[in-house]
């Protein structure tokens, strides 16, 4: 029998590309998302697509019911993480499922105050068998989401991270790594921190985005403050945009420039690099 899956996130990119995967593995696979009707035409049409919302309990059971496996993927900069996902990672236990692959961020390992290293804490308590992924920043954040709007609309993007070094990796390769994971048992009880091939600071990451788009694109360092206030200003819960500076204050203190080798353990291929990424994405960055 065919594992059986269930992605959270499912619509999200990291989501959508770990669904295409794991059906060409063969896997059975439901697709969890809080809005279905955004599913339509997004998956093959052997995936079952169920709503799944963390703040609704009423949506658990047509989720979990089957799942040996579980993809758990937090929301974006969710400052209650821990709150908001324990609530489905027992409910899926007691239904009977015995691998979680959990989704964190880089460095949290060495963060126990944080949320996400509070859930990762609370995985490995539930006497199931478990996998963490650490990845670092995502390459698609710079083409979508508020740093590819503002890239597009403005040919600038600021970040307080001054010249801080980042190893961005592609979220299609954290999807690659999560479906050898999801249809394998080699790697239970690992903790992999995915990473790109290089370490770049904004100043380069600026360069490549502006050879591979061919229009003038400039870093501009700004202090927590100045983002903070850009955040709010653009409606951002004041809770939510401190996360998002926590996670830049990572990348100034220098969390978030190792450059590991996990992906190219598990894939057995080295990562994608971010001019490569870069040059495979230009239209992102047409106005």
């Amino acid at each position: 029998m065919s594992e059986r899956i269930l992605v959270t996130g499912a619509t999200a990119p990291v989501g959508r590309e770990l669904v295409r995967l794991l059906v060409k593995a063969g896997a059975e696979v439901k697709a969890g998302t809080r809005h279905p009707e955004r599913a339509a035409g997004l998956f093959d049409a052997s995936v079952e697509v169920v709503e799944l919302d963390y703040g609704q309990p009423a949506t658990f059971d047509a989720a979990v019911e089957w799942a040996d496996r579980l993809f758990l993927q937090p929301p974006s900069f969710d400052p209650d993480a821990h709150q908001t996902l324990v609530p489905l990672l027992d409910w899926a236990v007691q239904a009977g499922t015995g691998h979680v692959v959990c989704v964190s961020a880089m460095g949290m390992e060495v963060r126990e105050d944080l949320p996400l290293r509070r859930l990762e804490r609370h995985v490995a308590s539930l006497g199931v068998d478990y996998t963490l992924l650490r990845p670092n920043f995502y390459m698609q954040a710079y083409g979508e989401g508020f740093l590819g709007e503002r890239i597009r609309r403005t040919s600038t993007f600021s970040m307080p991270v001054e010249d801080a070094r980042v190893s961005l990796v592609d979220g299609r390769d954290v999807a690659a790594v999560a479906a050898t994971v999801l249809t394998s048992d080699e790697h239970f009880g690992e903790e992999y921190t995915l990473t790109g091939p290089a370490a770049l600071t904004h100043e380069e990451i600026a360069e490549i985005i502006a050879a591979a788009s061919e229009r003038d694109v400039a870093f501009q360092p700004c202090s927590d403050q100045e983002m903070l206030g850009w955040l709010t200003g653009a409606g951002w819960r004041a809770d939510v945009a401190g996360v998002v500076i926590a996670l830049y204050q990572s990348v100034r203190g220098g969390v978030r420039s190792q450059i590991t080798a996990d992906v190219t353990s598990v894939l057995g291929h080295s990562p994608m690099a971010f001019d490569q990424w870069a040059e495979e994405h230009e239209e992102l960055w047409e106005r």
